[in-house]
């Protein structure tokens, strides 16, 4: 029998994968794996994530959470964009999201952040390269939620 589960991080959960030999695993975690996430960190000087809205949700098990728990993992620094936020960086901290680009602090217009979601995230872009990117090692720069 198969039962959906909505919460962050959709999955299957199969109520015989013992006869099958079945793992349940956070889609997160498995998608990281597939792509060998972890072993192209080392030497990373920023992973950047990104969602349409960080939000609660994104504290419970969204894909930047994983991706920030694997980073961190890695001593890596994590900065998320989003086309929204509803957190601030107090909030994102404790998962390891050391800044917060939303396409909303450029415009408030939702209408216009998703009719031009590609001209604005170049923008965001910019402000997150001159937060992040250096010739230095000082990344404890970032934008605010």
């Amino acid at each position: 029998m198969l039962r959906r589960d909505f919460q962050p991080g959709f999955r299957i959960e199969l109520h015989h994968k013992d006869l099958l030999g079945a793992t349940l695993r956070p889609g997160t975690d498995l998608v990281l794996d597939l792509v060998d996430f972890r072993t192209a960190l080392p030497g990373a000087g920023l992973v950047v994530t990104g969602e349409g809205s960080l939000d609660e949700q994104t504290l419970h098990g969204k894909a930047p959470a994983g991706v920030a728990a694997a980073a961190r993992g890695a001593d890596v620094p994590v900065v998320a964009v989003a086309g929204r936020s509803l957190l601030m960086l107090d909030d994102l901290a404790p998962i390891g999201i050391r800044a917060a680009y939303a396409l909303t602090d450029i415009d408030r217009d939702p209408a216009r952040c998703m009719s031009e979601a590609g001209l604005l995230l170049e923008q965001l872009a910019e402000r997150l390269a001159a937060d992040w990117v250096s010739d230095d090692d000082d990344n404890d720069r970032g934008a605010t939620a």
